[in-house]
């Protein structure tokens, strides 16, 4: 027992990432060997990472309709969901643009990354323009989508099976929806049992990936690291200033109650572990009906994923800016609905989001290689940053449908304090 609380502590974690980075570094040939296990852990939790995704986007959407309480929250919330992805998106492509992460790099830092493009060089765009983008989505074949790891296909596909079982009348959806909640708790028991070697997963990735990378180049994305924090701040000021007007309060105060939750997601870069105690806050704090954020907060997890909108648009702008791509107004469009279809769903962090990133940026001319590149040697420094954004915005998301919900004339308005209701 005490080991296992070792292993799962933050702190065991992030001396596991700074083991990693020191022995990619300084001992090279160690990285190396340690690599190839390091994959077979990566591979094992991308393994369990996509069932969850779709499970959970099925039983979610699925669930809210049949659900008496909360079929009438149906329409806010979706509404909500689909006009709030736009903002992440607008962020991540405004700060790449206004900042430029991407140029002015200096002479040492573009030699590094030259390098880099030198053995990639830039890839044909694809055909089709907007509508041969959104064709691809739809999946001819969903098993072939399946079998080949087409990330925005299967979404397309589990959120219209979802859609699907949860207006169907009578009972003969409940033996489905009950196959794929066995087939969701499965896999995150699995998952449970991986996260438990997170540590030293971590430890033999990260060595390899870094050992694999000269360190100019860890310090030629520097820029990218602290651009992608500015536009974080932004983007978590946003989020904070939408909750406190849905709940409304004395800021400081109203605001602070977050804190913990917040912290703990960014510390463990993991929202499953914050969950239990932002689902308190938002009932004990807030007075949100409990049932509303029971079922938004752990959906918009797996599937409301802002700081990976965030993530996904702001890095395709940048790489763009490296291979001095000239983008026009149609290829913004496809970022942005790439960013927000891919991103909302996308599974894992780093390199194991090269298969959502590659359709958006395939679409544009723009290799993977270097996107693996990135993602794999800032993931652990901007991980946290896109973790608590995607936590931070699905709970601005609860108490906003909450409010919509209660909005009705049956009902009263959402309150911030319970205490404030009862004095009033």
């Amino acid at each position: 027992m005490n080991l296992k609380r070792i292993l799962t502590d933050p702190k065991a974690v992030l001396a596991a990432v700074a083991g990693g980075f020191a022995i990619g570094l300084f001992a090279k040939p160690v990285g190396g060997a340690l690599y190839p296990i390091g994959s077979i852990y990566i591979a094992f939790l991308s393994m369990c990472l996509l069932p969850i995704l779709i499970t959970a986007i099925v039983i979610g959407i699925a669930g809210l309709l049949r659900d008496d309480n909360t079929r009438p929250l149906f329409k806010p919330m979706a509404g909500l969901y689909v006009v709030g992805l736009i903002l992440p998106c607008v962020v991540g492509i405004a700060t790449a643009l206004l900042l430029a992460p991407g140029t002015g790099l200096g002479p040492e830092a573009e030699k590094s990354i030259g390098a880099l493009i030198i053995e990639s060089p830039a890839a044909a765009r694809a055909d089709g323009g907007i509508l041969g983008f959104l064709a691809q989505i739809i999946p001819t074949n969903p098993f072939e989508a399946l079998s080949a790891n087409q990330v925005m296909s299967i979404v397309f596909l589990s959120v219209c099976l979802g859609l699907a079982l949860g207006l169907i009348d009578g009972e003969t959806a409940r033996p489905a929806l009950d196959f794929f909640k066995a087939i969701y708790d499965a896999f995150m028991q699995l998952f449970r049992w991986a996260i438990l070697l997170l540590a030293p997963g971590l430890l033999m990735f990260i060595s390899g990936v870094v050992a694999e990378i000269d360190a100019e180049v860890l310090l030629a994305l520097t820029k990218f690291v602290i651009t992608f924090y500015v536009g974080g701040v932004v983007l978590m000021v946003a989020y904070m200033l939408l909750f406190w007007l849905a709940v409304r309060g004395p800021i400081i105060a109203t605001l602070s109650k977050l804190s913990n939750p917040n912290v703990l997601a960014f510390m463990t870069n993991n929202p499953i572990v914050a969950l239990p105690a932002t689902l308190d806050t938002l009932e004990q704090d807030y007075g949100v009906d409990r049932r509303v954020p029971d079922l938004v907060i752990p959906f918009g997890i797996f599937a409301n994923q802002h700081g990976a909108v965030f993530l996904l648009s702001f890095l395709t702008v940048f790489l763009a800016q490296i291979y001095v791509i000239d983008l026009s107004f149609q290829d913004y469009v496809v970022i942005a609905i790439g960013s927000i279809i891919a991103g909302a769903t996308a599974v894992g962090g780093g390199a194991v989001l090269i298969p959502t990133v590659a359709p958006i940026l395939g679409a544009v001319g723009i290799p993977t290689s270097m996107a693996l590149v990135v993602l794999a040697t800032t993931d652990n420094i901007i991980g946290p940053v896109r973790t608590v954004l995607t936590l931070q915005s699905n709970v601005t998301l609860t108490v906003m449908t909450a409010r919509r919900g209660q909005e009705r004339p049956e009902e009263p308005p959402l309150a911030a304090d319970p205490r404030q209701s009862e004095a009033a």
